[in-house]
This record gives structure tokens, C-alpha cells and sequence, in this order.
């Protein structure tokens, strides 16, 4: 294992190991010339043949150029390792989030998806299939794909082509070398088909069948039995033991369920011919999916009694202060200037400043919120209970109360001032993205991957359901300044506009092609804002025109926010910039505050004079306004 801190080449220096195998390991490193992030994969066979083989893999992966492979740039041998430089694919692989979120992905709403990364699969699968020398992948899983900012696919972690020498690889990981014939692909049971189970020879319909157990996986949060399994049993005359998987997911329509379930046939012959002939069948069955409307049941919410339990810290002073006098601000240094820096250890989702700007609060990938006092930057306590990532935080604005929402499927009410959690609300199968309170605190709307808005009503810390709202997944939520209004943006590439009075709906604002991050209204209540990909809309709010489109950065735009006085917009992006948009001519206003990872929130305090971001590696940054 090369250790932390490590340069090869006098140019990569190795930041952390992020995965291994049998045959080696894979890092993320700095390129030092460019200064960029690469994933660096190291071999650890060392004999003349394995050489060849090596660049053999890296002069053919070099030449590959398809939006779903990373690009490979570099390979070289130092000491007695191999090394191969490629684009490094920010974010968490595909299998990690199945152990996480499986239900997500079998839901009937998450379908569309599923069925366009298949689509994606089977494009990146024909080209590599049909070039001049075949590539098979031989171990497509879930843990080998990842998913890019705008949720496309990546496929990673690629085998060597037919043909040229090769390593061997048993079930566990151990080399078989075999003179000069050697190969270097291994496999995963579940998703392996049978002729690499027993070390036979694959072709192109073998990776069709790694595709096929994927899909099942993804479709039915289930792992397909594996090849050498059913074989066994359909030879002794057993009914085959993988289950129908509309068995354990009604909702996918037949043609697609079949067509997975022939690929996954335990011989070659069986299958598909080709990437391309199952790709065109799979175009027919997805069109007969997108004909088919899907119904939706609605959710359930449950609501324990929770009863208050002693305060485990010395409460705080919950008399609200406006922040400038208990933050050093430096009245002559420029707008942009970087206060502090809060170091928390976990990847951050969302921020939030409480009414009185005293407390800043964080939500983490590793299920926590955090607490920050601003007076003196310190951290004031963890909030637990969470069992997945905390994708919102939200002060209420009177009462002491904070709501906290999570991939686990719950909304969670906190007591800000000793971290007592006083309810839960439940909404199974619906992941939560976005929960907002309307200015008043009376209305409390959470959104995620399930069918509805679920508006409900808040009396202290009870909590009533009164209404859902049909919408597609939500990805951020906002009320009106004066909560006549509420904004859902969805993954639809659409802004869904609701009266509150009546809830009955008052809109829609679209124009975007793909998923809607974030959706903001000013505190004036003129305008309404929301960023897709790399731009941010403005609309007029009274006759719904679009007035600006703000563009200029190089990532997706994460998190938007109006400052207290709506003459300028805030966007936080992937690309590791903020950038502030004055409104009245779309100029930018200042240079961009840079990161040193992508920014996936930021928010406004209450006196306009602070800005607060959230970034990837787990740091929030305070900037003077």
C-alpha cells in the first residue's frame, strides 16, 4: 500500500487509497503539474508477461473516448509497482448507495432513471464491444459505476481486451499464472455469469448478463442468485432459484422485466446477441414503460410521542442576537473575505443560521448535525439519531425548534437550545431531499423520492399531517416571504408553484432540461430563483416571466439563496465557487469564493452580513458580505 503523502513520477502525489483487490489498488492522488484530481490504479503482478499485459490495457484504454468511461491519461512503472492515471469520478459508487438507499432505487418513481442508466450501460457496452480490438468489461457491478453530478452514469474499473496477454483470476482474488496465456479479469458471484464462474472464456453477452444482475439488483433491492447456483439446481431437474423480478417489483412493466430476465439466462446462447440488439429491445420496452402511468399510493406518515428527556449539556442562552456584534467582522477587508473555516470530518448536505444568527447549524453524510456557536466559532454539540445522510436543516422561526431531514425516511424535531429531540415524523418510502417552515412556523412542507409534498401543520413541537401534494421527486422546497406560496423543485427539470391557503396548485416554471438543485424566493417576494446544471433562473413571481438567467460556472449549481435584501443572488456550485449576481443587471459583484471542494449548500444570516458554506470534504466556510 503506498502510504499518504507519496510522489510518483515527481508529479502524483497520493492522497488516500480507496479501494482494493486481488490484484492490486486504486488511489486518489493530486496531479501537481495540472492540479486536478486523478484516480491512480496500481498493479501488483511484476513478471515480463504481466508487463506486456499492463501496457498492453493502458495503451488500449488511452485510445477509448465515450461520455460513460473515465479518461484514461498516464501510465508508467516505478519500483515494482504499475501504474495507470485516469479521470477521477468524484462521489460515492453506485453499490454503496444500493446498501443505503435500496429502496430508493426499487421505488415505481425512481423507474424513469433506472431504465435511462440501463440505456446509458448498453450504449458504452456496444462501443466498447465493436472496437477494432474487443473490450469486455468482465465485472460490471454495482460497485464499479458511479454516478456523475447531473446522474449519469460512469462505468469504471476496466478488464483487458480479448486477445492480447492476460492475468487469471480465481473467486478469491489469487493469481493463476498460465505460462504466457494468462488473463486478468476476476468476478462477483452475483453478478457473474457462469462460463467466468468456471474460468471459461467470455464473450460480449457475458457482460450482458453482469448488466442484467445490476438492473434485477437496482430494480428490486435484491441480489440475483448467482450463476453457479441455478445451474446447479436446473441440472438436477430443480426449478430455477432466481426469482421473477416482478415478483419483488410489480411496478416494472413485462417487456423490461423479461428482457432482464433473458439476459440473465445462465447460457450464452440464451441471451441476447449483442449490446446493440438488447439496447434496441430495451428502447421498445423503456417506450412502453413511459406509456404506462404508474400509480401512486399515498405515503403514510406515523407519529410516535416522543417524551422529553433531560438535557445533556447546559442549555444555551435562546434569546435571539443579531450576529454582528458577537462575529469578528472586518469592516475594511472586501466582500468575499473568509472569516473562518470549521473543520467537522464528515461531507456536509445542508446549512443553516437559527432566527437570532447566533447558531449555525450543519447536516452530515455520516447522519449527524452539527451545532455551532458564531460568537466564538465553537462547536456546541452533535445531534444524533439519524440513521442515514441529513439532506436538510431548517430553524424554526420562533419556539426554539430546528426540523432535520434524512435519506432514513425521517423528519426529526430538535429543542435548539439543549439538542432534546422532541418528534419524529416517518414517511416510509420517501427518502427525504428538502423540508422548509413557513415564515410564520405554523406550516412545515418535506419533500424527497416519494410521490408527495407532505404539509404539516406545527403547534409547539406537535406536528399534524394536513395535506400531500402530488408532485416527482423533490429536491428543494421554499415558502414565500409572506407564505402564500410554496416552490418544489423537482427532477423533472420543473418548479411546482402551490397556494397555501387552499393548496390547490399556482404554476409551473420550467425551461431546464435536467433535475432542479435548489429553488428560492427573495424576501421581497418579487422574485423566484432556481438552478439546474450550470445556470440559475429568475422569474418575475406576479406574472411568472423569466427576467434573467445567470450562467459562468463550470459545475452544477448546487445551492442558491437570496440575501436578506433581494438585490443579490448567492450559488454555491460543484465547480468550488460561490458566486454573488447582482439581480439589477446580472453583473457579478464580486470575484468567486473559492473552495477547496465542491459546494453543495450555503445560506445567508439574518443581517445579510454573513455567507455560510458547506462543501464535499467536510468544511464550512464563513464569509464576510
Amino acid at each position: 500500500m503506498l502510504a499518504p503523502g507519496t510522489l510518483l513520477q515527481e508529479r502524483y502525489r497520493i492522497a488516500a487509497q480507496i479501494g482494493k483487490g486481488g490484484m492490486g489498488a486504486v488511489y486518489v492522488a493530486r496531479d501537481m503539474r495540472l492540479s486536478h484530481d486523478v484516480a491512480i490504479k496500481e498493479t501488483l503482478f511484476h513478471d515480463d508477461a504481466y508487463r506486456r499485459a499492463f501496457e498492453h490495457e493502458a495503451k488500449l484504454l488511452a485510445r477509448l473516448r465515450h461520455q460513460a468511461l473515465p479518461k484514461v491519461s498516464d501510465h508508467f512503472i516505478e519500483g515494482n509497482g504499475q501504474f495507470l492515471v485516469m479521470e477521477f469520478i468524484h462521489g460515492e459508487d453506485l453499490g454503496s448507495q444500493l446498501v443505503r438507499l435500496g429502496k430508493r432505487f426499487a421505488s415505481p418513481q425512481a423507474l424513469p432513471m433506472v431504465l435511462k442508466w440501463g440505456d446509458q450501460l448498453l450504449d458504452v457496452l456496444n462501443y466498447l464491444h465493436t472496437r477494432p480490438m474487443p473490450i469486455i468489461h468482465r465485472d460490471m457491478k454495482p460497485r464499479n459505476l458511479k454516478l456523475t453530478s447531473t446522474f449519469d452514469i460512469i462505468l469504471l474499473d476496466f478488464g483487458l481486451a480479448r486477445g492480447g496477454v492476460t492475468l487469471s483470476v480465481d473467486s478469491s482474488g489469487a493469481t493463476t499464472p498460465e505460462s504466457d496465456e494468462r488473463k486478468i479479469y476476476g468476478f462477483t458471484p452475483p453478478y457473474a455469469p457462469i462460463e467466468q464462474m468456471r474460468d471459461g472464456e467470455p464473450d460480449p453477452r457475458s457482460d450482458l448478463y453482469s448488466l442484467g444482475a445490476t438492473l434485477y439488483h437496482m430494480l428490486t433491492d435484491s441480489l440475483p442468485s448467482d450463476a453457479m447456483s441455478r445451474m446447479a439446481r436446473l441440472i438436477n431437474g430443480n426449478p430455477d432459484p432466481l426469482r421473477p423480478l416482478r415478483d419483488l417489483a410489480p411496478h416494472v412493466p413485462e417487456p423490461v422485466a423479461n428482457l432482464i430476465h433473458r439476459s440473465l439466462n445462465v447460457t450464452m446462447d440464451g441471451r441476447p446477441a449483442s449490446a446493440r440488439e438488447m439496447r434496441e429491445e430495451f428502447a421498445r420496452a423503456r417506450s412502453f414503460a413511459s406509456s404506462t402511468p404508474l400509480t401512486a399510493t399515498p405515503s403514510v406518515i406515523s407519529l410516535p410521542s416522543i417524551a422529553p428527556r433531560p438535557p445533556t449539556t447546559a442549555p444555551l442562552n435562546n434569546t435571539p442576537s443579531i450576529v454582528s456584534p458577537s462575529v469578528p467582522l472586518n469592516e475594511q477587508a472586501p466582500v468575499g473575505t473568509l472569516l473562518r473555516m470549521l473543520t467537522t470530518g464528515s461531507p456536509i448536505r445542508s446549512v443553516a443560521f437559527s432566527p437570532g444568527g447566533d447558531l449555525l447549524a450543519a447536516g452530515y453524510d455520516d447522519h449527524t448535525v452539527g451545532l455551532w456557536r458564531l460568537s466564538d466559532y465553537s462547536h456546541v454539540r452533535t445531534l444524533k439519531g439519524h440513521t442515514s445522510s441529513v439532506r436538510s436543516v431548517f430553524f424554526a422561526p420562533t419556539g426554539g425548534l430546528m426540523a432535520t431531514g434524512s435519506d432514513d425516511e425521517t423528519v426529526r424535531i430538535w429543542n435548539a437550545s439543549d439538542g432534546d429531540m422532541r418528534r419524529q415524523l416517518r414517511i416510509p418510502g420517501c427518502p427525504i431531499e428538502s423540508i422548509a417552515f413557513s415564515p410564520d412556523g405554523k406550516l412545515l412542507a418535506v419533500g424527497g423520492w416519494g410521490s408527495a409534498i407532505m404539509i404539516c401543520s406545527v403547534e409547539g413541537d406537535q406536528v399534524h399531517v394536513l395535506d400531500s401534494l402530488p408532485c416527482p421527486f423533490v429536491h428543494s422546497l421554499s415558502f414565500s416571504a409572506d407564505g402564500g406560496l410554496i416552490a418544489a423543485g423537482c427532477y423533472d427539470g420543473a418548479v411546482y408553484l402551490w397556494n397555501t391557503v387552499d393548496h390547490r396548485p399556482a404554476g409551473q416554471l420550467g425551461g431546464f432540461a435536467s433535475f432542479i438543485y435548489s429553488v428560492a424566493f427573495s424576501p421581497n417576494r418579487e422574485y423566484i430563483a432556481a438552478s439546474s446544471q450550470m445556470s440559475v433562473r429568475v422569474w418575475r413571481l406576479d406574472d411568472q416571466k423569466l427576467i434573467e438567467t445567470f450562467q459562468g460556472h463550470r459545475g452544477p449549481v448546487r445551492s442558491i439563496s437570496f440575501s436578506p435584501d433581494s438585490q443579490v443572488i448567492a450559488s454555491a456550485s460543484e465547480d468550488r465557487g460561490v458566486r454573488l449576481w447582482r439581480l439589477s443587471d446580472g453583473e457579478l459583484i464580486a470575484p468567486a469564493f473559492d473552495h477547496r471542494a465542491g459546494v453543495a449548500s450555503l445560506t445567508y444570516s439574518p443581517s445579510g452580513r454573513l455567507l455560510a458554506t458547506g462543501t464535499h470534504d467536510g468544511r464550512i466556510c464563513l464569509w464576510q458580505l
